[in-house]
């Protein structure tokens, strides 16, 4: 287990378990970072990472636009001194199309856009020394299309939430290729028992009582710890696929190499330009892909 470990979307569901789950494990990291958007709510769980003897620090923030993943990241170097393994665990599962700042339909910045760019940043500051992304099952049924899904031009309450899910893990990939330094894997968590997707009104009276069969945050967590202690997860310059906590063979969307070109020529646009340009005709992307700038900017 590295000393610190920094969780996003840490106020609450799988990531404020997550937090707990790792001040009580054994062995435990020295320090939690914690992050989310509501101050107060990370308050609370830092309290309680703290009465287990672990160290705690809350940095609030909001991974919606370039500018605040930027932020983040130079907020949260101060919390690092040495490489940390880093959570992405923060996302959104939309009712309705909805553009942030940037112009971009907010469940794509939220889910793939700005942890690539928080993950960037930390990445060519040497902070990070392996990333687990709590990825999703249903990016299987993700239909990613480079033209209309960054702007939500496609959006759909359900597929949506697939194919940002399904563009994450695919840049994760490519994010590994580009850095056999770092250890990186993406996890389908569980069906877990949280707000994610809550909606008003029948549907979502029907949807909570779906979720009362659902395993609780704090059994994800705990499987969820265990993987975080395991020495490596994927061999360099890959990442690996994990179905809760068992490896996979990666779903066949996920090979499918129109659909990773396509990420990759939609986060090319969406992304500052510093991001490595992957080929129109597919090619690898290049060392820098999804990854390093320059440490001054």
């Amino acid at each position: 287990m590295d000393e610190t470990v920094v969780v996003t979307g840490a106020s609450r569901g799988i990531g404020k378990a997550l937090a707990v789950a790792l001040a009580h494990g054994a062995p435990a990291p020295q320090k939690v970072v914690l992050v989310a958007r509501s101050a107060s709510d990370l308050d609370a769980v830092a309290r309680e990472v703290q009465g287990a003897g672990v160290a705690a620090a809350c940095v609030p923030a909001d991974l919606s636009t370039r500018a605040a993943a930027t932020d983040l990241a130079a907020r949260l170097a101060e919390h690092l001194p040495a490489p940390a393994t880093l959570v992405h665990n923060a996302g959104l599962w939309p009712s309705r199309r909805e553009l942030t700042g940037d112009g971009l339909e907010r469940a794509f910045a939220i889910n793939c856009v700005g942890p690539l760019l928080l993950q960037r940043e930390l990445l060519a500051r040497g902070l990070v020394r392996r990333v687990m992304v709590v990825g999703a099952g249903l990016m299987v049924k993700g239909r990613f299309d480079e033209a209309r899904t960054p702007t939500g031009e496609d959006f759909s309450s359900w597929r949506t939430y697939c194919n940002t899910k399904l563009a994450f893990a695919l840049a994760t990939r490519d994010a590994a290729a580009a850095h056999p330094d770092v250890d990186f894997v993406v996890l389908h968590p569980g069906v877990v028992r949280t707000d994610l997707g809550a909606r008003p009104g029948l549907l979502g009276a029907l949807l909570r009582l779906a979720k009362r069969s659902w395993e609780t945050p704090e059994t994800c967590a705990a499987r969820l710890r265990d993987v975080l202690g395991r020495p490596r997860w994927s061999p360099p310059g890959e990442a690996r696929w994990l179905f809760e906590g068992t490896e996979q063979p990666w779903p066949a969307v996920a090979d499918d190499e129109t659909t990773r070109r396509a990420v990759r020529q939609a986060l090319s646009r969406a992304l500052p330009s510093e991001v490595a340009q992957a080929g129109a005709a597919g090619a690898q992307p290049s060392a820098g892909a999804y990854g390093p700038i320059s440490p001054e900017r």
